[in-house]
């Protein structure tokens, strides 16, 4: 294992704060991860998997313990008919690299994800989801392999996940994920590049797009927007520092560039305390905060 000391991963991360890694490892096979993990736990330090970096705020400067890249990328079908198809996919495979492979190939099941900056390793965890219609990303997941807490490979179905609105079992027991084993639908290219499309252009349109920025950042709460809820308080557009509420869609904080942590938090806890006051809805951070 060749380990990077002091590394700067803030290019890593797409809100592009800066931050500083202790030690840094980037796993590019299912061997390197189950080492990383093994390495971990032989010296007694906190690991961190880091996939696409989206969905992620790190309001520290650095961060302690092993940060591993997850770089496994490997995709291949295990079974199908013409009906169906079966395959194995890494969990540090990019989504947009798998919706474009599913497009050529004719496999439905993954093209409403279209636009999502992650891996298939984040999307598992955070069991990531588009409104139209409701599809999550867990929903063709069949089985998957995992590595546990002491290091160990396992097998578990579909059930072990516990999937539920971003959310699965993982975020509990930070387990890692090694390869996730789904079915999809064949259809036409022509009809899963046009739903593909469909949730593309609808992203661009209500949501900012190529800027520094870890997605959505507060889950809805009860079915309410936290979006509307932020927006209706006056804070779009609304910056501390040189962090900012998108004004294209107010669940979004955007870095305009070299923005400190300390503005961050400060930014956050105005959002937080606002929606209290107006809605009296304490607002729950979708994003992994560290």
């Amino acid at each position: 294992m060749i380990i990077q000391k002091n590394k700067n991963i803030s290019h890593y991360l797409t809100l592009r704060n800066n931050v500083v890694a202790e030690l840094f490892f980037e796993a590019k096979s299912r061997e390197d991860l189950i080492a990383a993990k093994k390495y971990s736990l032989d010296n007694r330090l906190d690991i961190f998997i880091l996939g696409g970096g989206s969905n992620l705020a790190v309001l520290k400067s650095r961060m302690d313990g092993l940060v591993v890249k997850n770089s496994y990328v490997d995709l291949k079908v295990i079974d199908g008919n013409e009906k169906e198809v079966k395959m194995s996919v890494s969990s540090g495979f990019p989504i947009s690299l798998l919706i474009a492979r599913s497009i050529q190939n004719g496999w439905s099941g993954f093209e409403y994800h279209q636009g999502l900056p992650g891996t298939v390793g984040g999307a598992v965890y955070m069991n990531s989801k588009w409104t139209k219609p409701l599809t999550y990303f867990g929903d063709n997941l069949v089985y998957a392999f995992l590595i546990d807490s002491k290091g160990r490979e396992k097998k578990v179905g579909k059930s072990y996940f516990e999937f539920d609105y971003d959310h699965s079992i993982l975020q509990k027991t930070k387990e890692i994920l090694l390869e996730g084993v789904f079915i999809l639908k064949k259809d036409s290219k022509e009809e899963i590049m046009k739903r593909a499309k469909f949730a593309f252009d609808y992203r661009r349109k209500t949501q900012p797009y190529g800027i520094a920025s870890s997605g959505c950042f507060f889950k809805n709460y009860q079915g309410r927007s936290a979006g509307y809820m932020i927006d209706k308080v006056g804070l779009k557009g609304f910056s501390v520092g040189n962090y900012f509420v998108s004004p294209i869609h107010a669940n979004f904080i955007i870095n305009k560039g070299d923005g400190k942590r300390e503005d961050l938090i400060k930014l956050i806890g105005i959002i937080k305390n606002k929606v209290k006051e107006k809605f009296g809805v304490t607002l729950e951070e979708e994003v992994i905060i560290i």
